[in-house]
């Protein structure tokens, strides 16, 4: 049985979240793993919280650097991409101006640029619930582009709670297969994780 390693490039890393959740995760035959390639944000004391979790051997390959400076055609080959790009443009909770913020709201295309220069075989990307309705059709803006770039798409809205995560944490969360690789990525049933599903008021209390 071959064993198939993805490596993984971010954009808006964080302080290492995704990273520690893919680089943990793997196939049930263990023939799939992912590794960590590059990773990028622009604040120093997230850079360095993501440099000593996830890559500390590695301090190079995280760039401290803000999106719009950083040569992305630079960047090493990554079979993998995930970004969770900035939400402050699609929150219900602020402006939810989307794509007309001037600040945030164009942030996802450097994402996009990611997927036409490396062509990784997947990517996921994640942000709030809001996404949906922000601006005028701005959601199917994002998601025609990502087409564009040459993957198929699925979409879902992700509810911790029901996953048997102590949170009530909706997110959108889009995971994109190159469209010359056969294979159909499907939403996880959270049936399986009924017992699971408690609050986080549970979770507090005990």
């Amino acid at each position: 049985m071959n064993h198939e390693v993805f490596r993984l490039g971010e954009l808006f890393c964080g302080p290492g979240g995704i990273a520690c959740g893919a680089m943990r995760a793997r196939s049930d035959d263990g023939r799939f793993t992912i590794e960590h390639a590059w990773a990028n944000d622009y604040d120093p004391d997230t850079c360095l919280t993501y440099t000593t979790n996830i890559c500390p051997d590695s301090p190079e390959t995280v760039f401290c650097v803000d999106v719009k400076d950083l040569n992305i055609s630079e960047l090493g080959e990554i079979d993998a991409f995930c970004y969770g790009f900035p939400c402050n443009s699609f929150s219900s909770v602020g402006e939810h101006k989307g794509l007309a913020n001037e600040k945030f709201g164009q942030l996802y295309w450097y994402g996009i640029e990611v997927l036409k220069t490396h062509r990784p075989k997947w990517f996921l990307a994640e942000n709030v619930s809001g996404i949906r309705s922000a601006g005028s059709g701005d959601f199917q803006i994002i998601l025609d582009d990502m087409k564009s770039a040459g993957y198929r798409l699925c979409v879902n809205l992700y509810k911790a709670e029901k996953y048997g995560i102590p949170q009530t944490r909706h997110r959108v969360i889009i995971v994109g297969i190159r469209d010359d690789i056969p294979v159909e990525f499907h939403v996880p049933d959270p049936a399986q994780y009924a017992r699971c599903d408690i609050s986080a008021g549970t979770a507090l209390t005990g």
